[in-house]
C-alpha cells in the first residue's frame, strides 16, 4: 500500500508540475519521470494480479528489479523535491510580477489624476488672468468717465451771453424806474394808508437784487466703439481650434478689445460690424471662424498654391449683447501650415458698433 500511495501522489504531482513547467528547462526531466512512473504503474498492476490470483504467472519487470526499486524511489523523491523548488520559485516570480503590475497601475492612475489637476489649474489661471484684464479695463473706463465729468462741470461761461444778460438787466432797471414815477403819481389820489403800502411794495421791488441765471449745457460727446488690430508676425503651424491673438492695436475706442487674449468684449448692446483678413502662402490652408461666445457667426476658407500668396476677408453684421465675447479662431478640421503676417500684408481683426 505504501508503494501504491506513493505512486498515486507522484503521478498527481508530476501531472501538475508538467502543466505548470511546460516552458521551463525541466521538460526533459518530466518526460523521464513520466516514463519511469509508467513502468512502476505497470509493475503495480502485475503485482495486484498475482496477489488476487496466486496461479497468475510472474511477469518480468522490465528494466526494474528489486534491487533498483529503492534507488528509483530515492531518485524520484529527489527529482520531485527539485520540481517543488522550481514550482515555488515560479509562483514567487508570478506573485512579484503581479505585485509590480498593481504598482504600475496605481502609479498610472496617480499620474492621470495629477494631469487632470494640472489641466484644471491651467484653466483657472487663464480665467483669473481674463478677469484681471476686464477689471483693469473697467478701471481705465471709470477714470476716463470721471475726467470727462470734471471737465464738463468746469466749462467757462460764454462772455457774449454774460454781456447780453447785463444789458437786459440794465433795461429792466430803467423800466422799473419809469414805472416807479408813474405809480407815485397814481397813488397820490388814493388814501394815505394805501399810498404807504403801495410805496413800500414798489420800493421793495426796486431794491430786490437782479439775478443772472446761467445754464451750463454739457457738450455732447459721441460714444464711439471701434477697434482694429493685426498680427505682429507670422504664426507657425496651427492644428485644431486656436484663438488668434492680434497683438498690435491701432484703434481701441471703448477699450473692448484685449490683445493678450484676442477677445473683444462688447461694452454695449447693439448691432456691430466685424471683419477679419487672413493671409496664406506656399501651399497653406486654413478655415477661420468668427465666434460670438461659443456660436459660429461667420467662416472663411483660404488655400494657397505652390509659390502663391493669397489674402481673404470675411465681413459679418450681427447683434451683440453687452459682455459677449467676440473672437476669431481656426477651425477644428481644416488647418495646414502657417498664417502669414509681415510688412508686405497683415492678417487683421476689426469691428465697430452701428447702433
Amino acid at each position: 500500500m505504501t508503494i501504491t500511495n506513493f505512486l498515486l501522489c507522484t503521478i498527481t504531482f508530476c501531472s501538475v508540475s508538467f502543466a505548470v513547467s511546460m516552458q521551463s528547462d525541466t521538460k526533459d526531466d518530466i518526460r523521464e519521470l513520466a516514463r519511469r512512473l509508467a513502468l512502476l504503474e505497470h509493475k503495480f498492476v502485475q503485482e495486484q494480479h498475482r496477489v488476487h490470483n496466486p496461479t497468475y504467472p510472474q511477469i518480468s519487470h522490465g528494466f526494474i528489479n528489486s534491487r533498483e526499486e529503492n534507488t528509483i524511489i530515492r531518485d524520484l523523491q529527489l527529482r520531485l523535491q527539485i520540481l517543488e523548488d522550481k514550482l515555488y520559485q515560479h509562483e514567487k516570480h508570478f506573485d512579484e510580477t503581479k505585485h509590480c503590475n498593481n504598482r504600475i497601475q496605481s502609479l498610472e492612475n496617480t499620474v492621470q489624476e495629477l494631469s487632470n489637476l494640472v489641466k484644471k489649474q491651467t484653466q483657472y489661471t487663464k480665467y483669473i488672468e481674463r478677469l484681471e484684464t476686464i477689471l483693469n479695463d473697467q478701471h481705465i473706463t471709470v477714470s476716463e468717465s470721471r475726467e470727462k465729468l470734471q471737465k464738463s462741470a468746469t466749462l467757462p461761461v460764454d462772455e457774449n451771453e454774460g454781456k447780453q444778460n447785463e444789458n437786459t438787466n440794465t433795461e429792466d432797471v430803467s423800466v422799473a424806474s419809469d414805472n416807479k414815477t408813474s405809480n407815485t403819481r397814481y397813488i397820490s389820489s388814493i388814501n394815505s394808508k394805501s399810498n404807504h403800502q403801495e410805496s413800500n411794495f414798489i420800493r421793495k421791488r426796486l431794491l430786490l437784487p437782479i439775478h443772472t441765471t446761467t445754464t451750463t449745457k454739457p457738450s455732447p460727446t459721441a460714444n464711439i466703439i471701434a477697434f482694429y488690430a493685426y498680427l505682429s508676425a507670422t504664426i507657425p503651424s496651427i492644428s485644431g481650434q486656436s484663438i488668434l491673438t492680434f497683438d498690435v492695436i491701432k484703434t481701441n475706442n471703448g477699450n473692448g478689445y484685449h490683445p493678450s487674449t484676442g477677445v473683444f468684449i462688447a461694452p454695449e448692446t447693439g448691432v456691430y460690424v466685424f471683419t477679419w483678413t487672413m493671409r496664406e502662402a506656399s501651399d497653406c490652408t486654413h478655415s477661420t471662424q468668427l465666434m460670438v461666445n461659443t456660436t459660429e457667426i461667420g467662416i472663411i476658407r483660404l488655400q494657397s498654391v505652390t509659390g502663391g500668396d493669397f489674402v481673404g476677408t470675411g465681413v459679418v453684421v450681427t447683434h451683440v449683447n453687452a459682455g459677449d465675447d467676440v473672437y476669431v479662431r481656426t477651425h477644428a478640421l481644416w488647418n495646414n501650415c502657417h498664417i502669414a503676417s509681415d510688412r508686405a500684408a497683415r492678417s487683421s481683426f476689426a469691428g465697430w458698433k452701428l447702433s
